[in-house]
This record gives structure tokens, C-alpha cells and sequence, in this order.
């Protein structure tokens, strides 16, 4: 019993040491064109420790919508994960004007983008 304590206390340190690397490591990045990949790869794997996670995700899917087509930065198919990701100087609660003219905050266009997806891959 006293081990099985001693091997949770090691694991969890352990997984708080590969968050804080993590994170200083990404503490004044934040390029959400260039970076987002890279971003959620090193997540995946060196914070919850996902072997391959280039396998999780996809990138850039692509979503049709009522006026063109848009693109979610990533989703995890297996869990139904939609990541709509910004830049760290975006102002998340500020509208954005779209590529078709719509004025949507960030959680607005992850929200059309995720009305817009087939039934079976809707976030739940």
C-alpha cells in the first residue's frame, strides 16, 4: 500500500515537472499560424505523454459553411475535440471580422465551425 503511494506521489511529480518545462518552454511563443501544430504535438506528448500524437490530431479541417469554407486549427477525432487557437496578444472576448464578413469572437467561430460539422464528429 505504501508503495503504490510513493509510485502515484513519483508519477505525479513527475507529470507536474514535464507541465512546468512545458510551459516555460511556450511561456513567449504563442504564433497561432506557425506554431499551432508544434504546440499541441508537445502537449500531447511530453505533458500527458501520447506516444504519437501527430496521429490524434488533424489539422487544419477543413469545414464547409454557409459562405465558403473554414478551417479548424485542430481536432482530435477520437474524443471529438475542437481547438480554435489564437495568438496570445488576441483579445479572446473581441469580435473578429471573418473571411466572409462576419464579426465572431473566438469562441463564436469555433462554435460555427463546430454547427457546421456532420453530426458524428460534433463536440459533445
Amino acid at each position: 500500500m505504501g508503495e503504490e503511494n510513493v509510485k502515484q506521489t513519483t508519477g505525479e511529480e513527475a507529470s507536474r515537472a514535464a507541465a512546468r518545462k512545458f510551459a516555460e518552454a511556450w511561456a513567449d511563443r504563442g504564433y497561432e499560424k506557425g506554431e499551432t501544430q508544434a504546440f499541441w504535438c508537445s502537449l500531447a506528448r511530453d505533458v500527458l505523454g501520447v506516444e504519437h500524437p501527430e496521429a490524434c490530431f488533424v489539422f487544419e479541417k477543413q469545414v464547409k459553411l454557409d459562405k465558403g469554407v473554414g478551417f479548424i486549427d485542430a481536432y482530435v477525432p477520437g474524443t471529438k475535440v475542437l481547438i480554435e487557437q489564437k495568438n496570445r496578444e488576441v483579445d479572446l472576448d473581441r469580435e473578429e471580422r471573418q473571411s466572409d464578413g462576419t464579426m465572431l469572437s473566438p469562441f463564436g467561430q469555433a462554435k460555427r465551425y463546430a454547427d457546421a460539422l456532420p453530426y458524428s464528429e460534433k463536440p459533445r
